[in-house]
This record gives structure tokens, C-alpha cells and sequence, in this order.
């Protein structure tokens, strides 16, 4: 199984990591597929960094790096649903210089009734390519992800003690809107 994982993540990272010429778009759906070619639901583990690396921005990658430790791997970080989705597209993009808001469409078809809500990837320009910097959740339902994914970092990393063992994370917030 082991050496299956890692024949995926080889191929992901080779085929689909070639971001140097991908529009803003194709990066928000080549990030999507290689987190699901990777098993990655929550936080990132240490082995599917370097398939996910050629996506995101530096700080990006620090700030799951650091927020690891005190991540509940069960909830879905990368989409507003703590349950996570079953399909994903993208809805629209909209330039604004050099980045861009990709809005991706998502739906959990598991949950019943089935849900279906949109998120926007902030996506920024610079070398050597399109980059994911951030995702703005998007859903409307009383408990899921609110805010900004850095947002929910940062949190889980202010959560993790100083000896590296996770402190108790707050519970989640009710979304008003």
C-alpha cells in the first residue's frame, strides 16, 4: 500500500505539477486533483507536501506546515464543509493583476439533503507560476469553516502548545450569514 501511495504521489507531482504556463484555473483544478489523488482531507501530512508544494505559495506551505501538529485530519480544510465534498468544478475566474479569485463550485452528495456551495481559491502570480495563496469559504450552513483557510491556520497553529502537543481547538463558529 505503502509504495502504491507513493507511486500516486510520483505521478501527481510529475503529470499534473507542471504549473509554469497553467492559467490560474487550470492550477485550481490540477491543485484539487492532486489533493485527491494524494488522500488529503485535512491538514497535508509531511509525504504529500511535495506533490501539493508546486501549487501553493511559500507561505502557504509554512503555514500548513506549522498548523500540522494540532489539525483534526479528519476535517476537510481545503472546502468550506467540515465533511468535505464529493464533486468540485470551477464555477468562474476573475482576474485582478496578478491574482485571481477562482470561484470552484462545490457539492457532498453523502450529506442528505446533498449540499452544494462555492469557495474562492485566492491565486497570485509570481515566479515561477500561478500559486494558491488562500481560500475564502464560502458556505452558508451554521457550522463549517468561516473566514479564510490562512484564517483557520493560524488558528490551529496559536492551538498547538509550546512542547508541540495540541491544545484543545476552539469550537467551530456559527456562521450568520
Amino acid at each position: 500500500m505503502r509504495a502504491a501511495t507513493i507511486a500516486v504521489l510520483a505521478l501527481v507531482a510529475s503529470g499534473c505539477g507542471k504549473t509554469t504556463d497553467a492559467t490560474p484555473r487550470d492550477v485550481a483544478m490540477q491543485f484539487y486533483v492532486t489533493l485527491e489523488a494524494a488522500g488529503v482531507r485535512g491538514i497535508p501530512e509531511a509525504r504529500a507536501m511535495p506533490a501539493l508544494e508546486p501549487y501553493l505559495t511559500s507561505e502557504l506551505t509554512t503555514r500548513l506546515k506549522e498548523a500540522a501538529a494540532s489539525a483534526d485530519p479528519q476535517r476537510s480544510i481545503f472546502s468550506g464543509l467540515y465533511e468535505g465534498y464529493s464533486t468540485y468544478y470551477v464555477q468562474d475566474t476573475r482576474l485582478l493583476g496578478d491574482t485571481a479569485l477562482v470561484i470552484m463550485g462545490f457539492s457532498n452528495m453523502t450529506q442528505k439533503p446533498a449540499v452544494k456551495w462555492s469557495d474562492t481559491l485566492v491565486v497570485i502570480k509570481g515566479p515561477p507560476s500561478w500559486r494558491v495563496a488562500d481560500l475564502r469559504y464560502g458556505g452558508n450552513w451554521d457550522f463549517g469553516y468561516r473566514g479564510t483557510l490562512t484564517g483557520v491556520l493560524t488558528r490551529a497553529a496559536s492551538s498547538t502548545s509550546h512542547d508541540g502537543t495540541s491544545a484543545t481547538p476552539p469550537a467551530p463558529a456559527t456562521n450568520t450569514r
